[in-house]
Formats: C-alpha cells, structure tokens, sequence
C-alpha cells in the first residue's frame, strides 16, 4: 500500500481527522471511485457547529464596534465609512471566517490530508461564511475549473433574473435548475446515469418526474425495501432504493476502502444506514431549509 494511504488511514483511526470526510471524500476520490467530492465549510469539519457560533459571535462584536484587537476596530471603522451598509456586514462575514475557521487546527489539518494523498482541493466560497472544497485528483483539476465557472456564470444570471415574487431558492441555487450542468455535476460525484436522470428530471421537469428528488426518493424508501449500498454518499439521491448501479457503486466502495484499512468497512456501511435515514427524513429537511432562508432572505 502507499505510504501515504497508510499514514492517512492512521490519522483516521487516531480521531484527528473526520471520518466521513477521510472516506467518502478524499479516499473515494483518491481510489478513483468519483472524480469528484464536495465538502462544505465550515460545516462538514468536526468542529464545525463552534466554528460556525465563533464567525458568527466574531461578526456581531464587530458589526456593533466591539472588535477583539485595536488594530482590526481601527480597520473596521475605515471600511464602515468607506463601504455601504450592506457591502460592510459581506466583509466583516468574510473577514470573520478567515479569522476564525482559515486559521483553525480542524480547517489547516484537513486541507493537510487532502494534499497528502495527492488530492487538490480548489476552494470557492459560496456565501461569505460559507465555502467549498471541490475535491479532485490534479488530472482531473481543468473539468473542475470548468464546472465551477459554469456554475458562477448560471448564479449570474440567475440571480440578476431573479423576480422578488420567485422562490428564494432560485435566487440562491439558481444552477439546480439548468439540466446540463446538474448532468455535469452528477457525472462527476460519480452518480449513475439512471439517478442523474431521475434527479435532474425532479429539479427541472418536477410534475413530470413525480415529485422534487427528496419528496420521491422519502416516498421510495416508506414504499419498498432499499438496499443500504445504494446509499453509497452523503447527498445521493438513488433512482430507486435498491438501484442495482448505486448498489455497485457502493460495495465498490466499501471493497477498496477495506483494503486501505479492514476497519473502513464497518465505519463505511455506518454511514450508509445514515444516508438512507437522511434521505427518508429529505422532505422535513427541505422544508426547515426553506424557512431558514426565507427567514434570512425577509431580513435582507
């Protein structure tokens, strides 16, 4: 085995990494089973619930004139009278998560292992506390760069279209509406043909398809018998419950992560008993979500 793996493998096992992150993302890319994971920041690291109360307790202190240090009131007080109101809480936002979660031992140790194993991890920021590694291997870092130009150009657009009487989701996801990129993106996560169709045909043909992805895939789950390997990743919304691709796709996984380290496994087929109950609870989710941005957006 490479020595890298090794070494990766026991950072696993020894608790400094993130579990999920360590094998659904960067080992399933490394191993060549998806070209292509996300990891969303600061949530998905460990300690990402305090990271994300420390932005936010670093952003209010300031937003009032209470910086921690003389030095960054100082600035603050420049950028308040030189940015308008709402330009000034996106740099403090932006500020603050560099403060906080760019400089924590979580964020640094993670970036770290990726690199370690060859990865590349090209970060993009999708709201100012919020940002993304899209986590590749260097070969495959051109189609990456593309799509996330592609997708930059749809929220563009998208958003300078918006109309206030529009869902807020279509101003703030509008790409999850363009066929031709959710195609992209699902070949690339390393989804099945079939369940990037019957995805793309919920998001974009909704009546059509019989339901938005998290309402039929829940109904699915009540409705039949899944098969708790086709829930191979956080996200994945299968065709059907026991899809035999997703299937396939999932003993692959749990086959090569075993042969890293035998204790993979296990941890693995954990997180697909949590896949699949995470997409049964998908329409109660979705629905908290909206209300949090409509929440968000109604302050705005």
């Amino acid at each position: 085995m490479d020595d890298s793996l090794k070494a990766f493998g026991d950072e696993v096992l020894e608790g400094r990494l993130d579990p999920r992150v360590a094998l659904e993302c960067f080992l399933l890319v490394r191993l060549g089973v998806r070209t292509l994971a996300i990891v969303t920041l600061p949530a998905e690291l460990p300690d990402g619930d305090l990271l994300g109360a420390q932005v936010d307790f670093e952003f209010r202190g300031r937003l009032v004139g209470q910086a921690r240090d003389l030095k960054t009131r100082f600035n603050d007080a420049i950028e308040r009278r030189r940015l308008k109101p709402v330009a000034f809480k996106t740099f403090l936002l932006r500020s603050s998560f560099a403060n906080i979660v760019l400089a924590s031992h979580s964020y640094l140790t993670h970036k770290q292992a990726g690199k370690s194993i060859g990865l590349d991890l090209q970060e993009t920021e999708v709201r100012p506390a919020i940002r993304e590694w899209f986590v590749s291997r260097p070969e495959d870092r051109a189609k990456i760069l593309d799509l996330l130009s592609r997708r930059r150009e749809l929220q563009r657009r998208g958003r300078a279209q918006h109309k206030p009487s529009q869902p807020v989701t279509l101003y703030v996801y509008p790409e999850e509406t363009d066929a031709d990129y959710l195609r992209s993106l699902g070949q690339l996560l390393g989804y099945p043909e079939c369940c990037v169709e019957a995805y793309v045909g919920g998001r974009v043909r909704t009546e059509a398809a019989g339901g938005i992805p998290e309402d039929r895939a829940a109904a699915q789950i009540r409705d039949g018998r899944p098969a708790l390997s086709a829930f191979w990743v956080k996200d994945f919304f299968p065709c059907r419950p026991d899809c035999p691709e997703a299937e396939a796709r999932g003993r692959q996984a749990r086959a090569l992560l075993a042969q890293v380290r035998p204790e993979f496994a296990e941890i693995y087929a954990g997180f697909c008993r949590q896949n699949l109950e995470r997409v049964s609870r998908g329409p109660e989710d979705i629905r908290r979500h909206g209300e949090w941005l409509d929440r968000g957006w109604s302050r705005s």
